[in-house]
């Protein structure tokens, strides 16, 4: 079910989204001082294009530090427009029966897309179970 999940998103806007991400990413580089945000585009373009067969975890629960400082930057530079960007196609595609399920998984993607230092996009067969 998460592979034809992960093709109809694709052809309805899973593509642009990375195409976003990876814009992202290369202003991050051309900015020179948020070189290491650029990274976390680049996964994050990556994990945009299948997104199905992964859940939302608190980086807390994986064993990170919180970075306060590289948040803040990140949510006034990038992540404020990422995540709008992932709402604004969240809501069009909840309009449709079709898109229900990809408008879930991309207001799913908008925590990761507002803070990624706060959440991780991680596969399901890497959560422990409680």
């Amino acid at each position: 079910m998460s592979l034809i999940l992960n093709i109809i998103w694709l052809f309805l806007g899973g593509l642009v989204l990375a195409f976003e991400w990876i814009i992202a990413g290369i202003f991050c580089i051309i900015f020179i001082i948020t070189i290491p945000f650029s990274r976390g585009c680049f996964e994050m373009a990556a994990s945009c294009i299948m997104p199905f067969g992964k859940e939302v975890v608190l980086k807390s629960e994986l064993g990170e530090k919180p970075r306060p400082v590289s948040a803040f930057f990140w949510i006034i530079l990038f992540g404020i427009w990422l995540a709008i960007s992932h709402l604004v196609s969240g809501i069009l595609l909840c309009c449709t029966i079709i898109g229900v399920p990809l408008g879930i998984q991309n207001f799913k993607l908008m925590k990761i897309a507002l803070n990624p230092y706060k959440y991780a996009l991680v596969e399901r067969k890497f959560i422990e179970k409680k």
